[in-house]
């Protein structure tokens, strides 16, 4: 069984480990695909033949070419790459950096920089040419945005947890920035790469409940048209939708499943 994906058309997943990304690599892998996750850790923890893993710091992009050596050994039909890796200060862990835009520090913003935006657009620049275009069927590129590319964070959102820690709390400019920044790069690629049969398109994840203080989760969902934060399994089929044939004429486009945030 261990070439049965050679037949399956394989989408690499990146930050494939984090809530997002394992949910997504279960689904699409159970609906006919070969999903390749690329993410820092050691370990995959995955049980799917039809997952596959490869250990590799996005952020070391001068080494990509030896990414794209590991890619050819475990696929013969690259069709689509879901570029999800990302910094992002989260609330449930109390490490978000307080993130006033005063204290904002050089070596964070490079960083974040360099993984949420410049490594998305050199990996698919490498990946380029390994692409499967010879099948007939069109190629997938997915980046995933949020609505904060779209629009920037409401701070009041934040102003319950604020209490309940002592401190203030802002999201930091640089993850609406650089999500803004692959929101173009999206439109720039569905542009430049269209003609070759390549559909190049966005995601952008409302709040996604994952065990969040309530009251972080009763102010976000007070500012939804739907009044409550999304589940993580609503993404989903948005996904399998920009990863294969139903989106063959979707272009340029970024999809917010964002139960109505950006609408208001």
């Amino acid at each position: 069984m261990a070439h049965s994906h050679n037949m399956n058309p394989t989408i690499i997943l990146t930050g494939g480990l984090g809530l997002l990304g394992s949910a997504t690599a279960q689904y699409l892998s159970k609906h006919g695909l070969h999903v390749l996750v690329i993410d820092i850790a050691a370990e995959c923890g995955f049980e799917s033949e039809n997952i596959s893993y490869i250990q590799f710091d996005l952020t070391q992009i001068e080494k990509y070419d030896s990414l794209v050596n590991s890619v050819r050994g475990k696929t013969k039909n690259l069709k689509g790459i879901i570029n999800n890796a990302a910094f992002n200060p989260k609330v449930e862990d109390n490490s978000i950096s307080v993130g006033k835009f005063e204290d904002l520090i050089l070596s964070d913003w490079r960083k974040e920089v360099n993984l949420n935006l410049t490594a998305p657009i050199f990996l698919i620049q490498s990946l380029l040419p390994i692409f499967n275009t010879s099948d007939g069927e069109n190629c997938k590129i997915v980046n995933v945005i949020s609505t904060y590319g779209l629009v920037p964070p409401n701070q009041d959102v934040y102003k319950g947890l604020a209490e309940i820690q002592g401190q203030e709390i802002y999201k930091p400019i640089s993850y609406p920035v650089t999500k803004a920044g692959l929101a173009m790069a999206t439109k720039y690629l569905a542009v430049y790469l269209g003609e070759r049969g390549f559909n190049v398109n966005g995601i952008a994840p409302g709040g996604i409940e994952n065990n969040q203080p309530q009251v972080f989760i009763d102010a976000y969902a007070a500012l939804t048209p739907m009044k409550r934060m999304a589940k993580v399994e609503e993404m989903m089929e948005t996904f399998y939708l920009l990863c294969t044939k139903g989106s063959n004429y979707i272009n340029g486009q970024i999809i917010a499943v964002d139960g109505g945030w950006t609408s208001w």
